[in-house]
């Protein structure tokens, strides 16, 4: 078993390396689905503590042999993405268990931040337009420092606003994430194509981003749109071959 836990946190040692055997027995829910996240309260601090689903025998050789693991990428980024300017929960440790001499699962344990997911402010027929004007503008300098973030909806960026009425965001689930020195204009708006159900408000939260950045707004909305809908169509191509051999999600 791997553990690497953040030198700011190494008093949170032996929780750390017993976490894998009381993961499910302790701590309070938060989530349950693909993955499942816990929080624990540990040296007066909250920690949320997030347990990735196993992989399957392709995906282990590859965290084994070829790619960094989930895990390790979610601390590793979380570092890369405060360098850049960008808020997110502060790692903690990452741990990596292995069967076999193969990968097996893992956990990604941070900090935890109590601010709300912006979905709770746009996800509404008449959205607020102050707050899709600062997203469309934290999503400028997000790309201007070559930040493309892997999962990019309303539900990963969480918000709080300060006296002024500003918004300061902050990511979370981040491990899908890339890090350029230059991003292409296609790289940017196809980064954009899921950030929002509502159809209204990804034109609104695009157009002001193509302005933002002095591309051509109407042109900009339409490339996404475009980039929407392949995504849209090699998903249900996905599902129905899933279905047809049989392969759960």
């Amino acid at each position: 078993m791997k553990i690497v836990i953040h030198p700011d946190f190494m008093q949170t040692a032996d929780f750390i390396k017993q976490l894998p055997q009381h993961f499910a027995q302790e701590g309070e829910l938060l989530y349950e689905g693909r993955n499942e996240v816990r929080r624990y309260r540990v040296k007066n601090e909250w920690l949320v503590v997030k347990k990735y689903k196993q992989p399957n025998i392709i995906q282990r050789i590859v965290y084994t042999f070829f790619k960094k693991s989930k895990t390790e990428r979610a601390y590793l980024f979380a570092g890369m993405l405060r360098k850049r300017g960008f808020d997110t929960p502060h790692e903690v440790a990452y741990i990596e268990k292995k069967r076999g001499g193969l990968f097996l699962d893992g956990y990604f344990i941070s900090t935890q931040c109590d601010f709300p997911p912006l979905s709770k402010v746009l996800w509404q027929r008449r959205f607020d337009t102050h707050a899709a004007n600062e997203l469309a503008a934290f999503m400028v300098r997000l790309h201007e420092k070559g930040v493309l973030h892997g999962d990019l909806n309303l539900t990963n960026i969480l918000y709080c606003t300060d006296n002024d009425g500003h918004y300061h965001f902050t990511l979370i689930d981040t491990n899908r994430s890339k890090f350029k020195c230059a991003l292409t204009r296609k790289e940017c708006l196809e980064n954009l194509k899921r950030l929002t159900h509502s159809k209204a408000l990804l034109r609104y939260v695009v157009m002001q981003y193509a302005n933002l950045r002095g591309w051509p707004p109407r042109e900009c909305a339409l490339e996404v749109f475009q980039f929407l809908l392949q995504f849209e169509q090699k998903r249900r191509r996905k599902r129905r071959l899933q279905a047809l051999i049989g392969i759960k999600k």
